[in-house]
């Protein structure tokens, strides 16, 4: 079978890339038709629909307080924006929310009662943890920025390492 690339080079020519040439073009379906593909069936996939992103004068602020390690709906309610607005936003820029802190044990932040493990402690929640750690866990919601600088902190999903910011 010989490949037909003159029609190949003609459509990109025209369209820059077959992934943006339309199904009913004639070209298109003459080259079907030479290198022997029928029926073929029309995908959402086939055309590459990249969104161009437009900046926003408040990008920098939603940055920021990502940044502070501030939650998506914490966001939201100092900002006034949408939910969506500030996940595309955080997705267009290439970032993560972090996740809070839920409390203080023997001087390091916890973001997960998974954490306290490291101390060979296992609760399934606040009330059962401060009752197995004679009320030394201090419940309150921290985020990155409240951490000064020195403190130790641990991360969900490792408790076999503290951090220090």
């Amino acid at each position: 079978m010989d490949i037909p690339y003159d029609l190949i080079h003609k459509l990109e020519n025209k369209y820059g890339t077959m992934m943006n040439v339309p199904e009913s073009d004639p070209l298109l379906i003459e080259l079907h038709k030479k290198i022997g593909i029928k029926n073929i069936k029309h995908t959402s996939h086939r055309k590459s629909y990249k969104r161009h992103y437009v900046p926003h004068y408040y990008d920098d602020e939603i940055i920021e307080l990502n940044r502070k390690g501030y939650s998506i709906n914490e966001i939201n309610y100092m900002t006034k924006r949408s939910n969506q607005t500030i996940s595309n936003i955080l997705h267009n820029f290439g970032l993560k929310t972090k996740d809070p802190y839920i409390g203080i044990y023997k001087g390091i932040y916890i973001s997960s009662l998974q954490n306290l493990l490291y101390w060979g402690i296992k609760a399934r929640n606040a009330i059962e943890v401060n009752r197995k750690t004679n009320q030394q866990f201090a419940t309150k919601r921290y985020h990155w920025c409240d951490l000064s600088e020195g403190d130790k902190f641990m991360i969900r999903g490792n408790n076999t390492e503290i951090f220090t910011k």
